[in-house]
């Protein structure tokens, strides 16, 4: 009797113990194993925000990707220029993109979905390849499946639109396999579905749900399996900016970044493809413009949320940034005029604000530097930083030499944080705004023409009522250079375009430093100087980044020029639509207006204070006229250098009273 119990309690015991191994027992590693090998898998996992504010950022998505240990964590630039869900998920597929607004249409087509647990038709695909021809340069929808050999899976929740199955759509419109299942069995659906393929996507339960299902497959990864994590591209007009984590990148760093970006915490959508690719083992197509992400130093999910709310604020600040100095300088003449009367105050009043004007490049850094002020705080302190910095250098500096401070201090600043990384430029209200991802980082379009002649006015101050000569016309030239340098480089501002802007500008500016009249020689030489520009940009980037540099992979891919008809036409097509945008039309008419007006009544400049500031008015307008025609941003050059003209002008017709400059019959014959 008593050994039957013994043997009863044996065998509960055993069972026991069997059960407490397998409940306490870690949960199996997701396997990278398929079909009996050990092959790489690549596993993409969309989160949709919380459904209480489905078409918003989801910052909770970022800050629980920065929580789970492996799993690098940065920002996403969804699409670029204006943003929509389906385009970004398109561009997920594609590895490449282009403004949808350069689509013939311009909106995806719808699509539908039709399939079983063996595969999937997207219908309506024929409709997104003949759109995607359409687009200013190479573009394949479904590239990145297309180029896995049994192509993509496809798990999603019962009730997922269509357009989710983008990301694992191939080329011929096909996903290999195709699985709706309820949102709780997601996770176990997609290790199963990894199990047969290689590369896997994946839409989980909205919200926390789904960050829960994302935590279970990036705590169960196996080794080889790469795990990326994207909040699901929203339906909302939100700033295309998304949460992105990975984890089995080769670094062992936890923030985000490329070579598409270069900038800390963030990468683009078109990314994602090649990083699968390279991952998988396999070739990445040319036509994928997109740099696999790599991960280096120490992420911060709270740091990139506030990014992200910074760059939310530039866009919208940055008309209101300008006004900011005219209604300051509007205050300083009714407050000078009432304290002094207008006869007295009317001349210091002008200089004043003419170089206010000047001063903008280097004042938008400082609310940069602050972080993210309120618009409150922030428009305020643009206006009169830049009305006070004004009359400092008034004081500081007889007329006309205090153009100098402003270019010095502007062009200088900004040299100096694009050589550490474009921290304040990219935060700034005239930034790259590297949230439309057109551009990461270095200098945006606001700035290029207004810099260049920011540059020519400070070199005048300079010179000063200096005769004209070779050798100006040299200093000219040199100076144009190094501007070109700074604002062209990969390494620092990686405007392709300030290139031509900043050659047109200066070889204009010194042809006309030179004695004697203009020559045939002299017009060949102003008919070249874009071209020249774009060929030393295109040496100094082989020698500073051996031909991985900005220019020459952007617009001169492969070392050859094959793709530069195609950035000629994109960049048209953009200037085009640009002009046409909101209240650009009135802007325009109004920035050609003040130009035109200038030149014809031009002698109120006269007697110039030597014939260097004719060729700074002339070369910056020239600039910005080059400038619009051959930038995506089109008549945004054109305003940007009337506007600092503006403000040169009026810090030239603020001459004192008892200044008495030389006349120079010479400079005067230029302008007629």
């Amino acid at each position: 009797m008593k050994s039957s119990r013994k043997a009863t309690f044996a065998v509960i015991g055993s069972i026991w113990l069997m059960a407490a191994a397998v409940l306490l027992a870690p949960a199996p590693a997701l396997s990278a194993k398929g079909d009996g090998d050990l092959r790489t898998k690549a596993l993409l996992v969309l989160i949709p925000a919380d459904r209480e504010n489905p078409d918003e950022y989801d910052e909770r998505i970022t800050a629980r990707f920065g929580s789970i240990p492996g799993v690098a964590v940065g920002l996403v630039s969804a699409t670029q220029g204006s943003y929509s869900r389906d385009q970004a998920l398109l561009d997920l597929s594609q590895g490449t993109r282009v403004s949808r607004s350069t689509y013939d249409p311009t909106e995806v087509p719808p699509v539908g979905l039709v399939g079983t647990g063996e595969g999937a038709t997207v219908e309506g695909w024929e409709a997104i390849l003949r759109r995607a021809a359409t687009a200013p340069q190479t573009i394949e929808p479904g590239l990145l499946a297309g180029s896995i050999p049994g192509g993509a899976a496809l798990v999603v929740p019962y009730g997922e639109r269509a357009d989710a199955a983008f990301p694992a759509t191939d080329r011929t419109g096909k996903v290999s396999s195709y699985r709706q299942v309820p949102g709780s069995s997601i996770a176990e659906e997609a290790e199963r579905a990894l199990a047969g393929n290689d590369f896997v996507v994946v839409v989980t339960s909205p919200g926390g749900v789904g960050l829960g299902q994302f935590t279970a497959l990036a705590t169960r990864r196996h080794p080889e399996v790469l795990l990326i994590g994207i909040q699901a591209p929203p339906d909302g007009a939100i700033l295309p900016l998304l949460g992105i984590g990975v984890a089995g990148l080769p670094s062992d760093g936890s923030e985000l970044t490329s070579k598409t970006t270069t900038l800390p915490g963030m990468v683009a959508g078109i990314d994602v493809a090649p990083t699968v690719l390279e991952h998988l083992d396999l070739p990445v197509p040319s036509e994928m413009t997109g740099v696999g992400i790599t991960a280096k130093g120490e992420g911060d999910a709270e740091s990139l949320t506030s990014l992200r709310e910074r760059l939310n604020e530039v866009g919208p600040r940055r008309s209101p940034a300008l006004v900011s100095i005219a209604v300051a300088w509007m205050v300083l003449f009714l407050a000078a005029g009432a304290l002094f009367g207008s006869q007295r105050s009317r001349l210091p009043v002008r200089r004043i604000g003419g170089l206010a004007v000047l001063w903008l490049p280097f004042v938008i850094l400082i609310p940069a530097a602050i972080g993210n002020p309120s618009r409150e705080l922030e428009l305020p302190l643009v206006g009169l930083s830049c009305l006070l910095l004004g009359f400092l250098s008034d004081r500081l500096l007889p007329w006309p030499r205090a153009t100098v401070l402003p270019a010095v201090f502007g062009i200088g600043a900004i040299t100096i944080d694009l050589a550490m990384g474009s921290e304040l430029i990219t935060r700034s209200v005239l930034g790259p705004n590297p949230g439309y991802g057109s551009r990461f980082y270095g200098v945006g379009n606001e700035l290029k023409s207004g810099l260049t002649v920011l540059m020519l006015a400070g070199l005048a101050g300079l010179i000063g009522s200096r005769p004209k000569s070779g050798k100006l016309a040299l200093v000219v030239l040199g100076a144009g250079l190094v501007l070109g340098v700074i604002l062209g480089s990969g390494r620092l501002g990686a405007g392709v375009g300030a290139a031509i802007i900043v050659a047109t500008a200066s070889a204009v500016a010194a042809v006309m430093m030179l004695p004697g009249r203009i020559t045939g020689r002299r017009i060949a030489l102003l008919i070249a100087s874009p071209v020249i520009g774009l060929a030393l940009l295109a040496g100094l980037d082989l020698l500073t980044s051996g031909g991985e540099g900005h220019y020459i992979r952007n617009v001169i891919q492969d070392g050859s020029f094959s793709s530069f008809g195609d950035t000629v036409e994109r960049r048209t097509t953009l200037a085009w639509q640009q002009l046409w945008r909101d209240n650009m039309p009135l802007v325009t008419l109004l920035a050609a207006l003040t130009a035109v007006w200038g030149i014809r009544n031009r002698a109120m400049y006269r007697p110039f204070y030597g014939p260097i500031w004719p060729a700074v008015l002339i070369g910056g307008l020239a600039g910005g006229v080059v400038g619009s025609l051959t930038e995506d941003s089109g008549p945004l050059l054109l305003v940007g250098a009337v506007l600092t003209l503006v403000g040169v002008s009026s810090y030239l017709l603020g001459r004192p009273a008892e200044t008495t400059p030389e006349e120079d019959s010479e400079a005067d014959s230029v302008t007629g």
